[in-house]
């Protein structure tokens, strides 16, 4: 059921003289009833944007109480949303500095936890094809090695491509605990330890993936170029200044 137009209203005026209030009990320097004010603010509706101006509120109060790696998580937990935001009211340069520091970090994470893409590879150089006979009729016992083969390639790709997705997955539940400011992440080190094991994730996750489509595409190629049970004739001519291809695929 839909909330009713005036309910919506009444818990939007409730978010807001909370957060009022926060703001006057900050300017008092009545520390602890602006976080209680805070509190009582997060438990109204509100959006994911008043909840970023919340957490500012939160992480500029708990600095100036000296409550240093709380204040990082609550800065964090604003900035992993809007890593631009800046903060409502004006602060000491103590305060401000501290804030920008916690936002230079935010960004080397998120950078860190962003998919790369991986190195393309260059093409061989070209060879030098000699001259053909005129005509070359061929069984190829090669190509129909690749074709019977192709179905073991498929399922040792398509492994590795799923197992990638998921190692991949597990990485954005670590930085989701960043961004929904787990409460397991106490200190600065438990922080930097779900960094690390989200970065490692990645890495692995993005390795996978990469030699799974890797064997996919080996996989297709195999079965596009294996030969089936009847043999294979070409023939190659030339006519002195281009070389043509004739014959019959199976």
């Amino acid at each position: 059921m839909l909330p009713r137009p005036a309910d919506a209203q009444g818990a939007r005026s409730k978010f807001e003289r909370h957060l009022t209030a926060a703001a006057r009990l900050y300017e008092a320097l009545e520390y602890e009833r602006a976080l209680t004010q805070i509190e009582l603010a997060r438990k109204q509706p509100h959006s994911s944007d008043q909840e970023v101006e919340l957490s500012l509120y939160e992480g500029i109060i708990l600095a100036e109480s000296g409550k240093q790696e709380s204040s990082t998580a609550a800065f964090k937990s604003a900035l992993l949303v809007q890593p631009d935001a800046k903060l409502p009211v004006k602060v000491s340069p103590k305060v401000n500095t501290f804030f920008e520091s916690v936002r230079e970090q935010v960004k080397r994470e998120l950078a860190a936890l962003a998919p790369k893409e991986p190195p393309k590879a260059e093409p061989p150089p070209p060879q030098p094809v000699a001259a053909p006979p005129a005509a070359v009729a061929t069984q190829s016992p090669v190509l129909k090695g690749l074709r019977s083969a192709a179905p073991v390639t498929a399922i040792a790709g398509g492994t590795l491509f799923v197992a990638g997705g998921i190692t991949y997955a597990l990485s954005r539940s670590e930085l989701g605990r960043l961004r929904d400011n787990d409460a397991a992440l106490d200190s600065q080190e438990a922080v930097d330890k779900t960094v690390s094991k989200g970065r490692t994730l990645q890495t692995v996750g993005v390795g996978l993936a990469v030699a799974g489509t890797a064997g996919l595409l080996a996989a297709a190629g195999g079965f596009l170029l294996g030969s089936p049970e009847a043999p294979v004739a070409v023939g190659l001519g030339t006519d002195g200044t281009s070389a043509f291809v004739f014959g019959r695929w199976p």
